[in-house]
């Protein structure tokens, strides 16, 4: 038992954030990998007293939330999650006729409650993700940008989650929360910057291959060299570049172009079925006698045996062919095999880019971690620009 509580402090001491001598931005270290614990994560603590929680980074939603226990509504949580935040009453006086939470109201389109006559000093908030709902309170708490740097924050109590697949497993590493990351009005860097912690709303992160990497919020000195930068489209509260095209071993996919969003909270890659369909079709069509189907893998709907002529995870790019979305402009991003596939615990590759219109994600492209691997991407809201560069992502640039 002792040696499992050293285990578990010493990863809460590694992913803490670290302050700079200047307040111009915050980097983390990042917990985690795309397979099989599926989620990148930060620690911070938060409460009082200040409790350390797991928080997954997401590009894709506007809300800073906590798995809660509410004081009056008590808690549904997700499968897995055991360790719940516990607000008083008083925390979670955010009116509904506040400032902050019209302005969530309206980064959240308008299908949000609306204040009622019963419950008028909470306001109230329902957001929906690629893999469920959550639904919530706002709460003022306190929260820890780094040692001796704690600050009132506003961030969801979310008491009711709602998985759109319920009877599929937990994830083996569980988190306690979503750090929002995206670029509406009430998000975690547009909070620090109004509280003048951080001078810039520059967020980027650094998701490595093998788990692990880093993030920053704030005027952050990252490495400029290599980054391709494209002006961001207004796309809901979400980053995107704009019009996308699909393209395997150098053919489209598709006729048409479309939206292509930047999330970093889904595990994997989704794309509509007008789309997939005929990508999977590709897909099987040149692997033919390269490689056999693994129909007995249920770790997701396609995957293949590991051809004896594969020694390494590296050498999948020998088998399966390039990937490329293709922007305006011509500007192109390679996705390599690698970025693309996973290596189950049955050993075999598995394609993870699955049917987003299974999920009613039927309009745009759903970029995820495990394209995002190995690259660093920032998303500059003080200029309207973003960015990617392949670059290592393992050792933390801090």
């Amino acid at each position: 038992m002792t040696a499992m509580w050293s285990s578990i402090i010493g990863l809460i001491l590694l992913l803490l954030p670290l302050a700079p001598s200047s307040s111009s931005y915050i980097k983390y270290q990042l917990g985690g990998e795309v397979y099989p614990t599926g989620r990148f994560f930060v620690v911070m603590k938060i409460g009082e007293p200040l409790t350390p929680y797991y928080l997954d980074i997401d590009t894709g939603s506007n809300v800073t939330w906590l798995e809660c226990y509410h004081p009056v509504h008590g808690c549904h949580g997700s499968p897995g999650v055991t360790q719940f935040y516990k607000p008083a009453l008083g925390n979670l006086r955010v009116d509904c006729k506040d400032p902050f939470c019209a302005a969530l109201h309206a980064d959240l389109r308008g299908t949000n409650p609306q204040c009622t006559r019963e419950d008028p000093h909470q306001c109230h908030y329902e957001v929906g993700y690629v893999d469920g709902e959550s639904e919530g309170v706002l709460s003022n708490d306190t929260v820890s940008l780094a040692e001796g740097n704690n600050r009132p924050m506003v961030f969801g109590c979310g008491y009711n989650q709602r998985p759109a697949n319920p009877s599929q497993p937990p994830n083996q590493t569980p988190v306690n929360g979503v750090l929002g990351l995206a670029n509406g009005t009430v998000g975690f860097a547009a909070q620090l910057k109004k509280q003048g912690v951080i001078t810039k709303n520059v967020i980027g992160h650094c998701l490595g291959m093998t788990g692990g990497g880093y993030l920053f919020i704030g005027d952050y000195k990252f490495p400029p060299n290599g980054i391709i930068w494209v002006p961001m489209r207004k796309y809901e509260p979400f980053y995107s570049p704009g019009q996308a095209t699909v393209h395997l071993d150098g053919q489209q996919i598709y006729a048409n172009g479309m939206s292509a969003v930047f999330d970093s909270g889904a595990t994997y890659t989704y794309m509509p079925s007008r789309i997939y369909n005929p990508l999977v079709a590709k897909v099987v069509d040149l692997l033919a006698g390269a490689a056999e189907p693994a129909k007995d893998d249920p770790t997701l709907p396609h995957c293949w045996k590991k051809p004896k002529s594969i020694e390494s995870f590296d050498d999948v790019k020998n088998t399966f062919k390039q990937l490329e979305l293709r922007f305006g402009n011509n500007i192109v991003m390679k996705i390599p095999a690698k970025k693309y596939l996973i290596l189950s615990k049955y050993k075999n590759f598995c394609l993870g880019i699955l049917n987003g219109s299974d999920l009613g994600q039927d309009q745009r492209i759903i970029i995820g971690d495990i394209t995002m691997q190995d690259m660093l991407v920032v998303y500059d809201n003080e200029r309207g620009m973003m960015g990617w560069a392949h670059r290592p992502c393992t050792t933390p640039r801090l």
